[in-house]
């Protein structure tokens, strides 16, 4: 924030590893946070570095950016915390000092690539559908698929009330005698992969996911993690 620039204090918050933006907007309009002695609900306010802001009592201060790309393992939940004691994705990273959040979600028996950051900033951009972030998944299924049952996934299939479309789908292999496809989606809904599969009367085995934007997951072994520098942040915005 070169020359004590004001931005907005959700994205400020966010840079600063609170939560992700729309989360810090929830704290903002639920009168938790304060700046210069003053709690502020106005999403509208901006601020810089030279402003006192504080959560919790705690004044917020920004942080070095850590953002780590994990290959999560089956097993694990895609959360910074679970009220139940379940494995997430932070008991494979450790202690490493700073609170790191999941951008977006991979659900508990899937597996890939998936970003932990402490940047809520990146998060939002990642995970909002206004940036049209594709991710990119390996899929196989437990039979041979239909030429028709892929075009009907590529043109659309409602599920829950909402049109789902595969931005890209195709037959990759096969494994064990069943398709094993590519498939790459720009949208978020919790497990629509296998809602859509399941629609179109397939069950899912097993799903990967591979890509994020033109990041790939590459030779990174499940279960470890890697930080990635500022290119490879580029190819993780890119939309394709």
């Amino acid at each position: 924030m070169k020359n004590q620039q004001k931005i907005r204090l959700a994205r400020f918050l966010a840079n600063c590893g609170i939560r992700s933006r729309r989360k810090c907007e929830d704290l903002i309009t639920g009168g938790k946070i304060q700046v210069n002695g003053i709690t502020v609900k106005d999403l509208a306010c901006n601020v810089s570095e030279s402003d006192d802001i504080k959560f919790k009592g705690k004044t917020v201060r920004r942080q070095r950016r850590i953002v780590l790309a994990l290959n999560k393992p089956a097993g694990y939940l895609s959360t910074a915390r679970d009220d139940f004691m379940r494995k997430t994705v932070l008991h494979l990273i450790g202690n490493i000092g700073q609170r790191l959040y999941p951008a977006g979600r991979l659900d508990k028996e899937s597996r890939g690539l998936i970003i932990l950051t402490n940047d809520g900033d990146l998060v939002h951009k990642i995970t909002h559908p206004k940036f049209s972030i594709p991710k990119t998944y390996e899929v196989r299924i437990n039979k041979n698929i239909s030429d028709a049952d892929l075009k009907k996934i590529k043109k659309g299939v409602i599920i829950e009330g909402k049109v789902f479309k595969a931005d890209m789908i195709e037959i990759a292999g096969k494994r064990k005698n069943n398709d094993f496809l590519r498939i790459r989606i720009h949208e978020g809904r919790k497990r629509i992969i296998r809602k859509a599969f399941q629609k179109t009367g397939y069950t899912v085995k097993d799903l990967k996911r591979v890509k994020i934007g033109n990041l790939f997951l590459g030779s990174l072994p499940e279960g470890k993690y890697r930080n990635i520098n500022s290119n490879d942040i580029k190819r993780l915005l890119t939309p394709l």
